[in-house]
C-alpha cells in the first residue's frame, strides 16, 4: 500500500481490510484504482468536487476541500440511494397502485357500458331492419296484387271464351238439324259475352327507391357521447368525515305556500328543483325562493308520478295513462316505456345509468323491472325475494339507488325494503325503531351523501333518517320543525345541506338537517 510512503501519513494507522464496511463492500467495490494515478488505490472522496481521489490526488489537487474516506461516501450514497428506494416504494408505488386499481375498476365499467350501448345499438339496428323490412314487403304486397288484377280479368275472359265456343257449338248443331226448332232458337247477345270491365290500359311499375332516407338515417340514427364521469362524481363527492350523529342539527331555512299538491320532488340545480303535482299533467320548477321559475307539460299524462334527471340533461318521468315519457333538453316529449296493464310510479338511475321503475296494478303483479334508457328495452324484473323464498316488494310506491343497492318504499304494507343488485332482500324497515302514535306510512325517499336514507311519514309528519342498513338514526324534521302535515315528496341538495319537503296541502319547506 502507498498510504504509509507519503510523509504526511507516516504516523496514520493502517487498518486491515477486514474491517465491517470492507466485509460489507467487498475489495472489488471499493479498492479500485485512480484513473489519474493507476499505481495508486483510491482512498478518499472530495465532496466539493464530487469525485474519487487517491492520495496524490488529494495533495496535488484537493487540498482544503471538503474530503472524506471513501468508505464514508460509500455509506453516504448507499443512504441516499435507500432513502429513494424507501420514498419510491411508501410514496410512489402505493400512489401508481392506487391509480392502476382506478384505472382497472374504470376500464371495467367502461366496458360494461360499451356492451351495454353495443347491445342497445344492435337492438336499434334490429327493430329498423324490421321497419324496412316491413315497407319493403308492403312494396312487393302491392306489386303481387297488382298483377293477381290482371290474373283474375284473363281468366274470366278464358271463362267468356269457353261459353262462345260452347254456344256456337250448339248453334251448329241447331242449324245441322234442318227442323222447326232452327226457327225458335235464339242465341244470347253476342254482348252479353263481353266481361263487365273495361279493359285495362298497359302500366308497367317503376320503383323509385326513397334514397334521401339512406342521408336521413345516417344524420339521424343516434350518436354516442362520452361523459365525464369524474366531473359528474364532483357534483356530489364523498364525504369528507364519517357521519356522526351529533352533525344533526335542525333548522328551517324558508317555508313556502305552493300553487302544488306535492308528490314527490326532484333536485335540479342552482337551488332549484321540479315539484310533480298530485293528479296533475304538470311539473313546476321552484327556486328556494318559493318563485316558480319554469313548468314542462306532459300532455295526456293523466298526471306525473315521478321523475329523474339524466347527465345529459334528459328527463325521464312516468306518467299515470302507464307510460314513462323521455323529455329531452329541448323540451320533446315521447314515449319511451309502456308498461301496460300496470301503472308506473317511482323512478331512479342506477350509477350505470340503467333505469329503474316502480309498476302497481294487481298485487300479485307488481314489481319493479330495469331498462335501458335510450331504447327503452327491458332487461329483467326485481320482485324482491328473501330467503324464505317470499316476495316482500308488494306494492312499490318510490326508489332510490346508491350504485349498488335499491332501496325500495313499499305503499301497503308500510315499510322500506333494501335489495342488492340481484333483486334478493338485504333488509327491511317497518319504523317501529321510531316509536311513534302512528303505524309508518312512508311516501318519499332521498339518500344523501353519507349514504343515509330520508323517508317522509306522512301520518307521523316527520322524517325518518336512517342508516344504509337500515338501522334508525333519529326521527327528524317534524310538523314543530317544519310545519309541514302529512309530508310526502323529499329531495336533498347535498351542495348547499339543504332538505326540500313538501305535502299535499300545498307547501313546501327547505330545511338544514345536519351541522
Amino acid at each position: 500500500m502507498s498510504h504509509p510512503t507519503i510523509p504526511v501519513f507516516k504516523n496514520h494507522i493502517v487498518v486491515p481490510r477486514t474491517n465491517d464496511v470492507m466485509r460489507l463492500y467487498g475489495p472489488s467495490k471499493i479498492a479500485e484504482q485512480c484513473q489519474f494515478h493507476p499505481e495508486k488505490d483510491i482512498s478518499t472522496y472530495c465532496k466539493d468536487c464530487q469525485m474519487p481521489c487517491c492520495a496524490t490526488c488529494q495533495v496535488q489537487n484537493h487540498q482544503k476541500h471538503n474530503i472524506s474516506t471513501i468508505e464514508d461516501a460509500y455509506l453516504s450514497a448507499e443512504n441516499r440511494l435507500n432513502g429513494r428506494v424507501k420514498e419510491l416504494e411508501t410514496n410512489v408505488m402505493p400512489t401508481l397502485n392506487k391509480m392502476a386499481d382506478k384505472t382497472m375498476k374504470d376500464q371495467s365499467e367502461r366496458r360494461v357500458q360499451i356492451d351495454r350501448i353495443k347491445e342497445e345499438v344492435n337492438s336499434f339496428r334490429k327493430e329498423m331492419k324490421q321497419t324496412v323490412d316491413e315497407s319493403c314487403d308492403n312494396l312487393i304486397e302491392n306489386l303481387e296484387e297488382n298483377d293477381t288484377e290482371l290474373d283474375n280479368l284473363i281468366a274470366r275472359i278464358d271463362d267468356q271464351k269457353g261459353k262462345i265456343h260452347e254456344m256456337v257449338k250448339k248453334v251448329n248443331e241447331v242449324i245441322q238439324k234442318g227442323d222447326m226448332s232452327m226457327m225458335k232458337y235464339s242465341p244470347p247477345s253476342p254482348s252479353t259475352f263481353i266481361p263487365e270491365v273495361p279493359i285495362p290500359r298497359l302500366t308497367i311499375p317503376v320503383f323509385t327507391p326513397g334514397r334521401d332516407i339512406l342521408t336521413i338515417i345516417k344524420q339521424r340514427i343516434g350518436t354516442i357521447k362520452w361523459i365525464d364521469v369524474n366531473s359528474e362524481a364532483k357534483d356530489s363527492p364523498a364525504p369528507a368525515a364519517k357521519f356522526d350523529r351529533s352533525m344533526i342539527n335542525i333548522y328551517k331555512v324558508t317555508s313556502n305556500s305552493s300553487k302544488v299538491r306535492v308528490t314527490s320532488i326532484t333536485k335540479a340545480s342552482n337551488n332549484t328543483a321540479w315539484v310533480m303535482d298530485y293528479d296533475s299533467d304538470i311539473m313546476y320548477l321552484y327556486h328556494s325562493s318559493g318563485k316558480v321559475v319554469g313548468s314542462i307539460k306532459v300532455n295526456g299524462s293523466n298526471g306525473i308520478n315521478d321523475m329523474v334527471i339524466r347527465r345529459s340533461g334528459e328527463m325521464i318521468v312516468t306518467c299515470y295513462d302507464r307510460k314513462v315519457r323521455r323529455i329531452s333538453a329541448s323540451g320533446e316529449v315521447s314515449t319511451l316505456i309502456d308498461t301496460s296493464p300496470l301503472t308506473p310510479f317511482g323512478i331512479c338511475l342506477t350509477e350505470r345509468d340503467v333505469v329503474v321503475v316502480c309498476m302497481r296494478g294487481q298485487d300479485e303483479r307488481n314489481h319493479m323491472a330495469t331498462y335501458t334508457p335510450d331504447t327503452g328495452r327491458k332487461l329483467h324484473e326485481i320482485r324482491g325475494i328473501d330467503r324464505q323464498r317470499k316476495q316482500q316488494i308488494t306494492e312499490p310506491y318510490r326508489v332510490v339507488s346508491n350504485g349498488k343497492d335499491l332501496y325500495v318504499v313499499n305503499w301497503n304494507p308500510g315499510n322500506v325494503v333494501c335489495v342488492d343488485e340481484r333483486g334478493d332482500v338485504r333488509w327491511m324497515y317497518d319504523g317501529k325503531e321510531g316509536k311513534l302514535s302512528k303505524a309508518f306510512s312512508p311516501r318519499g325517499i332521498i339518500i344523501d351523501k353519507y349514504n343515509n336514507l330520508l323517508v317522509t311519514d306522512c301520518d307521523n309528519d316527520c322524517v325518518h333518517y336512517v342508516d344504509r342498513e337500515g338501522r334508525l338514526i333519529q326521527i327528524i324534521l317534524t310538523y314543530g320543525q317544519t310545519r309541514i302535515s302529512g309530508p310526502y315528496g323529499i329531495c336533498v341538495d347535498d351542495k348547499t345541506g339543504h332538505v326540500w319537503v313538501g305535502d299535499l296541502f300545498q307547501k313546501i319547506a327547505i330545511c338544514k338537517y345536519l351541522s
